[in-house]
């Protein structure tokens, strides 16, 4: 279990990088969709906004000093997303 920030950015990482090189098997290297990029930036901030949105108790201006963005920024995201794929209080 990690026990600094660190650690946990590592730990983070490798997480991701398992799931990408199972993904990218499971295909056996042909016929991978195109757009892996997207998919996965989309996956990640969809997570990342809900945490961090919850963790603000729906605050839209707390959450996105938190991220280190503009709120707007933030707001025109989430609706790029779709507002149904993000859950918060």
């Amino acid at each position: 279990m990690p026990g600094t920030i660190e650690d946990l950015e590592v730990s983070f990482s490798k997480m991701i990088e398992k799931h990408l090189e199972k993904y990218l098997a499971l295909h056996k290297g042909s016929n991978i969709p195109s757009g892996l990029y997207y998919r996965v930036l989309a996956e990640v901030e969809r997570s990342l906004f809900n945490t961090t949105l919850a963790h603000a108790k729906g605050n839209h201006l707390k959450a996105a000093q938190i991220l280190g963005i503009n709120r707007n920024t933030l707001r025109r995201k989430i609706a790029n997303l779709g507002e149904k794929n993000i859950r918060y209080p």
